[in-house]
């Protein structure tokens, strides 16, 4: 197929298409009718607990199949709406609150009433480990907040994240699922972790715990967690008495849940993809790794590469093509000492790729366009779900480095009209990255 050549392409508009890819990929993410055929004959279930930044929608899904059993359904503020047959409660994400440990109390209550005879339906999204504060005996919310805060600023992954969480919680890490055993239990899951690994996915709240403590162990001891008193003393009491820790493989207290992965993140990178196809149908789309590690490390991995990439092609001959790629994860930020501003990690990827991109100079490409954002709409403590920056912008290359240090990004993009905004997207199904470049 005849590529497109870049000086017949309009790169004016490239933040357009980055942007019809990334609602495409929105909409792909819609839980409503995945969970709707998902419900679809299944075996009544006597009660219905849906947790999530997608938890109105999977309950609408559940609603439409027939599902008319009353439930629980915990979400975010902005996500926060009522549902028939639900008692529907709103609590903090990213950070637990007082709300979230009642709504905890709830479920937990709702759940010890279950018998042989009653069947459970989980409805499960990203979100949840926040959402869902269940603090470990002698732990209270203002330690298990700490504890959060703690985890958000140690640049940890989401899955070394919630090993520690699971430790500190009486619902996370399969202890739901203790709770109503013998009932029959079945979770419909949508996945906003990197490889879906079921443990992760709000803490894994109906899943065993496959993590060694030992390595939960290392990981406080490497990021000074155990520096908190509450920390140290609940990890030695851990080792005492492992029963007070999560759930593990085998254990017959999940020998009647079932359930499946309904979504991931994988059908939002094919939606952005395919929808970039049709808008540049003979632009070439590359293979790349997933989004993971520290932001600002993988927007340098990324413009190091198409660089690379360029001096291959243009050695070759393969002048005044375009390019593009679509990958998907979640990356970190770690904020060590410093005091951080205001801004996300998908804001703090585009802008820290933007001001990469102009140091690389005549090596990068001459054309360029990056969208990166989160498929709930929200990233970090804003209301911008990330960032989209072209060649075309404009800035200030060293107001940009003391952004980045600073992890200020949000008021930077918002200068240089950089902002993505969507408002809450009722999914949650990780965070994207767009980039298309000619040379």
């Amino acid at each position: 197929m005849p590529m497109t050549h870049a000086a017949d392409t309009d790169f004016s508009r490239s933040a357009d298409w980055l942007r019809a890819a990334f609602d495409a990929a929105l909409k792909a993410g819609q839980p409503l009718r995945i969970t709707q055929s998902a419900c679809q004959g299944i075996t009544p279930p006597t009660a219905v607990i849906a947790l999530g930044k997608a938890a109105g929608a999977m309950a609408d899904g559940a609603r439409a199949a027939g599902v008319t059993a009353p439930g629980i359904l915990i979400t975010t503020d902005e996500n926060h709406r009522q549902i028939d047959g639900f008692e529907c409660l709103a609590a903090s994400h990213p950070v637990p609150d007082s709300r979230g440990l009642r709504a905890a109390g709830k479920v937990a209550a709702l759940v010890e009433r279950l018998g042989a005879d009653d069947h459970l339906l989980l409805l499960i999204s990203g979100g949840g480990s926040a959402l869902l504060p269940a603090p470990a005996s002698g732990i209270s919310l203002a330690q298990k907040i700490a504890l959060n805060d703690a985890l958000l600023a140690s640049g940890l992954d989401i899955h070394d994240m919630n090993v520690i969480r699971r430790l500190f919680s009486t619902l996370k890490g399969g202890r739901l699922a203790r709770l109503a055993a013998p009932a029959k239990l079945t979770q419909f899951l949508l996945s906003d972790v990197p490889g879906d690994r079921l443990e992760s996915i709000a803490s894994g709240v109906a899943v065993a715990d496959p993590v060694p403590f030992d390595y939960a162990c290392d990981l406080v001891k490497a990021h000074r967690l155990d520096q908190l008193d509450f920390v140290a003393a609940q990890m030695a009491a851990l080792a005492d008495n492992p029963a007070l820790g999560p759930v593990r493989p085998g254990d017959p207290a999940l020998d009647n849940v079932d359930g499946r992965i309904l979504a991931s993140n994988a059908q939002c990178r094919d939606a952005a993809a395919a929808s970039l196809a049709g808008i540049l149908p003979a632009m070439e789309q590359l293979d790349m790794p997933e989004l993971g590690g520290e932001a600002q490390q993988m927007a340098q991995r990324l413009v190091t590469e198409i660089c690379q990439h360029k001096a291959d092609r243009s050695a070759a001959g393969e002048t005044g093509k375009i390019f593009g790629f679509t990958m998907g994860g979640e990356t970190v930020v770690t904020l060590g000492g410093a005091t951080a501003g205001l801004g996300g990690r998908s804001q703090e990827l585009a802008l820290a790729f933007a001001r990469q991109m102009r140091l690389a100079g005549d090596a990068g490409p001459a054309h360029w366009a990056i969208l990166a954002g989160g498929t709930d709409g929200r990233d970090g403590p804003t209301d911008a779900a990330g960032g989209l920056l072209t060649s075309q912008h404009s800035f200030d290359l060293a107001a940009a480095a003391t952004a980045l240090q600073s992890h200020d990004s949000y008021p930077f993009l918002a200068a240089h009209d950089g902002l993505v905004k969507t408002g809450a997207t009722g999914t949650n199904l990780a965070d994207l990255a767009l980039v298309v470049w000619a040379y």
